[in-house]
Parts: structure tokens; sequence; C-alpha cells
């Protein structure tokens, strides 16, 4: 088996390569075609990430704790169970979207007369596409998935921004995502006959419950956390214009890489840290979730302190002087990136579906009030305020029932010393690298690629110079060993046959479940 280290770097590096050509896409775009045309298709990503965070309901993700638990004719049976889901959601959101069209922004009411047609087609095509982002990873097929999160995102791109080159016209440009959509459907369907197959009919009710009961609360937690971040887009698009929507759009652009390199932390370790809990090994999957966050923090801090410092000059650089003012918006979401942890995985592996569903209802009228009260008071950068606080709230409380469940004080919940000292040495660094700059005086595009740069430098130097760099070394090894304990559960682990296994393993799947499926 690979290492967790080498499985990481390679979906890591084809994450970022995919965020890079993401952020290429607009800053092309901002300079072919109108700020209003911007406007509108930064709108339609609005639209159509909404409906995939809102109605997937975390079912294809449920694949990453499942498959380990499952042998070929259950994971058939899975995959086509979970197609039919995404497939009938994506249906009912597509003809909600039409009935209700005259209640969402004027700007969108246009885009839905205009290119309602192609919204339908991508809408579908992109949604069922989303397993094409867990099932290789669940199917244990790493090197596949990082091939093809780098093939996808390029030929996108390249649509994209050769229709807007080209034609200079929105449409044009929709046409092209609508074709990268279902050429990445086809890739999916690709894999699902060559590498793991699927059962569409008969459903199996039983197995379906199952899996509905593990991902529904993750689902609604989801959903409401998802709500909670898109109100502040939604107002935003509500009280301002197209053209300043596309400014605070910009912000949560730059966030992506910081977003995905978690989410490719979470999925990298769901599947390990699901067996390890099905052994009953709770101590070591704990471990290994405390030092694969120490390690993605030793990346992620110094890059974030690094755009705080020089978020202005960054945003003239890559999206002309005309987007600047949403630099104080970037600086609000990057505080909110750096006060969370990843602790999805412990949610998922100890069944807390409930009760991170209740916290999301709890905090979601609340996040909605601050970000429309910073709105009124503060203007643009005032949305985001709302959301920052919220996420402070609901991890304090998710970290509080982790340490109950666990058993453990919330000291050891994550491992706060080393991350404090992380961020400790990369404001630092950032700080003096900031002062320097304003005094030399350098010109707004140096500082935006040099500065940036002079903070990793310094921040890498000090690991260095102080020997740091080898506790994080040591973490890595330590991390690898305990991941490759892990292995499929099955026929060959337990030496009986594959419908015992499949039976036994489901049904302490379907007990865990329930039990924390009752209220705390």
């Amino acid at each position: 088996m690979a290492s967790i280290s080498r499985q990481g770097i390679a979906l890591s590096a084809a994450r970022y390569i995919e965020q890079a050509v993401m952020l290429l896409t607009p800053v092309v775009l901002v300079r072919t075609i109108d700020p209003g045309a911007f406007g509108e298709y930064r709108l339609f990503w609005l639209l159509v990430n909404t409906v995939a965070l809102l109605f997937a309901f975390d079912l294809p993700r449920s694949l990453l704790f499942f498959f380990v638990r499952l042998d070929s004719e259950g994971r058939r049976l899975y995959v086509g169970q979970t197609v039919l889901f995404l497939l009938a959601l994506t249906m009912i959101a597509s003809v909600l979207i039409f009935v209700f069209g005259g209640s969402v922004p004027s700007a969108m009411r246009d885009l839905l007369r205009q290119y309602g047609l192609l919204i339908a087609v991508f809408l579908l095509a992109s949604n069922l596409g989303l397993l094409l982002d867990v099932l290789p990873n669940a199917s244990g097929k790493i090197r596949w998935q990082a091939q093809a999160i780098v093939a996808t995102s390029v030929l996108r791109a390249a649509l994209i921004i050769s229709a807007a080159v080209i034609f200079r016209r929105l449409e044009e440009v929709l046409v092209a995502a609508s074709l990268a959509a279902c050429i990445r459907l086809g890739l999916l369907a690709y894999f699902i006959g060559r590498y793991c197959g699927i059962r569409l009919f008969p459903l199996d009710r039983q197995q379906f419950r199952t899996q509905l009961r593990y991902a529904l609360p993750f689902g609604v937690a989801g959903l409401l956390w998802n709500m909670r971040k898109q109100a502040e887009q939604w107002i935003v698009a509500t009280v301002f214009s197209s053209g300043v929507f596309g400014i605070f759009s910009i912000a949560t652009t730059l966030l992506l890489p910081f977003e995905v390199l978690r989410g490719v932390l979470a999925n990298l370790l769901l599947p390990k840290m699901s067996h390890l809990h099905s052994v009953g090994r709770h101590e070591e999957l704990l471990r290994l979730n405390n030092q694969g966050n120490v390690i993605i923090s030793a990346i992620m801090f110094p890059a974030i302190a690094a755009l705080f410092a020089f978020s202005y000059e960054v945003i003239e650089l890559l999206f002309t002087k005309e987007y600047v003012s949403g630099s104080p918006v970037l600086r609000i979401y990057l505080i909110q990136t750096l006060i969370s942890a990843e602790i999805t995985t412990l949610l998922s592996v100890f069944g807390q579906g409930s009760a991170n569903m209740r916290y999301e209802a709890a905090i979601l009228p609340f996040a909605v009030i601050t970000s429309l009260v910073g709105v009124w008071f503060y203007g643009l950068p005032g949305a985001a305020v709302g959301s920052v606080l919220a996420t402070f709230v609901a991890y304090a409380l998710c970290l509080r029932r982790l340490s109950k469940v666990m058993s453990v004080p919330i000291a050891r919940v994550q491992d706060w010393r080393n991350l404090g000292i992380i961020l400790s040495v990369s404001a630092v660094c950032a700080i003096v690298m900031r002062l320097s700059a304003d005094a030399l005086e350098v010109s707004a595009p140096v500082i935006a690629m040099l500065g940036p740069a002079a903070v990793l430098a310094s921040y890498a130097a000090v690991l260095f110079v102080t020997g740091y760099y080898r506790t994080l070394a040591e973490m890595r090894r330590e991390g690898n060993a305990l991941a490759n304990t892990s292995r499929p559960v099955g026929e060959a682990a337990f030496g009986i046959s594959r419908d015992d296994a499949r039976a036994k393993h489901l049904g302490i799947v379907s007990r865990h479940i329930a039990r924390f499926w009752r209220p705390a």
C-alpha cells in the first residue's frame, strides 16, 4: 500500500492544479467579458453550487465510510443506490428552481429566463459527477483519482477560456461549461464500468436505509452548513448589483485552495479511520487525525498568513484594480479558515451526524442575522462576519461533543500545542515581511509576487533553524505507519465467507448508527 503521505501528496497536487486552473479561468474572464457578464457568470456558479451543496445530502461521501466494510457485490449496490438518489434529487431541485424562479434576485431571474435549458443540463451532469470526487478514493484508486481531477479540470478550463476568448459572450461560456460537465460524467461512467460496477435495480431497502441513516444526519448538517455559507452570498446578490457580487465572489475564489486541502485530508483519512474504528482502535484513529491536522496546518497556516498580509496586492495582480475592494472580505474569510481544524472525520466515524445537525440548525439563524446586520452597518465586508462568528460557535460545540463521546478532554481532541506553534511562527513571519515591504515602498505587482514568497521562505527557514521540521517528519512517519495498518474488512481479513463478512460488518454499522441516532 502506498503511504498516506504519497497518497496525500498525489491528491493534494491534483487538487492544487485544479484550483490553479479554476483561478486562471476568472482571471481570463475578467479580461475578456464585461463586468456585468462576469457577475452573471458568478451568479450561475452560485446557483449550481447551491444546488450541489444543498441536495446531495452527503450520500456520495458516505461511500468513503462504507466501502472498506463491503465486498464487491455490496459496493455495486451502494454505488447504484447513490446514483439513483442523486438523479432523483437533482430532478427535484431543477423543478423547484424553475417553479420558484420568481423569488430569486432579479439578476438570477434574467439568467434563468435566458439560459434555463443550459442550466438544467449542467445541473444534471454536474450533480451526478459528484461521485467522481469520492468513488476512486473509496475504491483505493488514489492515482486514478488524481489523474481524473487534473484531466477534467484542465479540459473544463480550456473549453471555458476558449469560448470566452473567441466569442466574448456569456452564452458560449455556459455551453462550454455544460459540455465539460457531460464529459466528466462520461469519465465517471467509465470508472464505474471498469473498476467497481453498479447495480441499480432492484433496490435493497434494508441497505439503502442503512446508508441513508448514516448519511442523512451528516447531509442535513452539511445542508445547514452550506446554507449558512451561501446565505451571505445570497444577501450580497440581493442587496448589491451583479458587479459588486463579482467582487465579493473573488474573495471566496481565493479561499478554495485551503478548503480543497482540508477536503483532501478528510477524504483520505476517513476510510482508514473507519477501519480503525471498526476494530476498536480509537486511540490510534484519534492520533492519526491529530497528526494529519498538524501536517496540513504546517502547509496551510503560513500560506494563509502570507495571503492575509498581501491580500490587496494579490487581488490587484490577479483580477485588476477594479476588484481590490474585496480585500477586507478575503481577510475575514481567512480568519474563519484559521479557526477550524479538520474534525469532520471524527464526527463521521463516531456517528455524530445527529448532533452536528442540531448544532447547525441552532446556529443558522444567528449567522443570517449577523450577516444582515453586518451588511447594514459595514457594507460588503459585513456580509462575511456572520459566517466567521457562527463557525467559531459550531466548532466549539462539536469539540465539546467529541470530547464527551470519546471520553477524552478537549485538550486531547486536537494537538493544540503544535497547532499554536505553527500559527505563531506563520503570523510573525507575515508581520515582518509586511512591515519590510511597506518600509521599502516596493511597487504593488512586485509585492504581490515576492511578498508571499518571502513569508513562506522565512517560515521554512525558522523551521529548519529551530529543528522543528524533525517533529513534523516524525509525525508524518507515525501517521504513515498507522494508516498502513488499515485494510479492507471482509473475507481476506477474517477468514470467513464473503456473505458472512458483509452481514457481520453491515450489522455492526447499523447498530453503531442506531446508537448515535438517539439525541444526546
